[in-house]
């Protein structure tokens, strides 16, 4: 999947591509659908499949990290789109001057004489523009009279029919709830970053932990989640902890790791970790002794749950 960041002076090999447009926070099954659709249609016409999306997300831009949770940073985001049978990734800079441009000027200015795109995918509730003015009615009337195709994907949901929607594997993350939220995404949520020196508190109740930074705007329930690990592309399963040690005092939020059977150094190395179920809230222990007693059933708990889950729902294992 080629990476374009400038979009105004494109080599014309990614002119006439076949896109989707929007956000695509979190890359759930409806995304999915609307994505194939891209591919497919890309195919039967011999041109490129292309995904133009923005960053940061917008909500970000207008209301700040910390005032607005996404899925998945940047980097995750794209290492989930690398996996879709895409070519393009277009990466729009979302910015003062892109936030002010009225719908019409968006769709000649990125659409139209930027990318020179031949088909146009997004959608139901699409919107675009200044203050989101644009809707799909409007962005068919464009593509229309400029000759450029364009299809709307209806929403999608699962056999209950529930909608699949950011919004709520959103609420979902937050509630600790990542059974739900993994059946809407269609994969295991995970998430990648370094790893980085730490307290040194897990190796010392016998538990010794990887740590590593997210990203601000990233928000999910502080608890124990049943993981698996990637290291150099290879699994192990693990026990994640993610929250601000209240045991002690911590301020700072980190997501630690124990690592079953493992004990390599892999300081500045590259992990991901992929969620596979909650085993409980973040609580204060009033000792090392009992936060460890907890820890061993923890891990117990953990390796239960990862007994049961399905390797083919793993972005990871492909």
């Amino acid at each position: 999947m080629k990476i374009i960041e400038n979009y105004t002076d494109l080599n014309q090999e990614y002119h006439k591509s076949v896109v989707a447009i929007g956000n695509f926070d979190g890359i759930h099954n409806g995304h999915k659908a609307l994505i194939r659709k891209v591919v497919q249609l890309a195919n039967q016409n011999a041109r490129l499949a292309g995904l133009i999306t923005f960053t940061p997300h917008p909500r970000v831009f207008f209301s700040g990290e910390k005032n607005f949770s996404q899925i998945n940073d940047e980097v995750t985001k794209q290492d989930i789109l690398s996996r879709q049978d895409l070519d393009i990734l277009f990466k729009i800079k979302f910015n003062q001057h892109l936030s002010l441009m009225p719908p019409d000027v968006f769709f000649n200015h990125v659409l139209k004489n930027g990318i020179n795109v031949s088909h146009i995918i997004v959608g139901s509730d699409f919107k675009f523009g200044y203050k989101r003015s644009g809707n799909i009615e409007i962005l068919r009337d464009l593509s229309k009279e400029n000759d450029i195709g364009f299809d709307v994907i209806e929403k999608q949901a699962n056999s209950l029919s529930k909608t699949y929607s950011s919004s709520s594997i959103r609420e979902y993350l937050l509630q600790g709830n990542i059974a739900e939220a993994n059946k809407m995404l269609g994969h295991y949520w995970y998430t990648m970053g370094v790893v980085i020196t730490g307290a040194n508190k897990g190796n010392q109740i016998g538990y010794p932990t990887i740590n590593i930074r997210l990203d601000g705007s990233i928000k999910f329930a502080h608890g124990i989640y049943a993981t698996n690990v990637y290291i150099d592309s290879k699994r192990y399963q693990g026990a994640t902890y993610y929250g601000k040690r209240p045991t002690y005092d911590g301020t700072e939020e980190f997501l630690e790791t124990y690592i079953f059977d493992f004990n390599s150094n892999i300081y500045d190395h590259e992990v991901k970790v992929e969620f596979i179920d909650f085993v409980r809230y973040d609580q204060t222990y009033e000792s090392d002794n009992k936060l460890k007693n907890q820890m061993k059933i923890d891990c117990e708990n953990v390796l239960i749950k990862l007994q049961y889950y399905d390797k083919k729902f793993s972005l990871l294992d492909k």
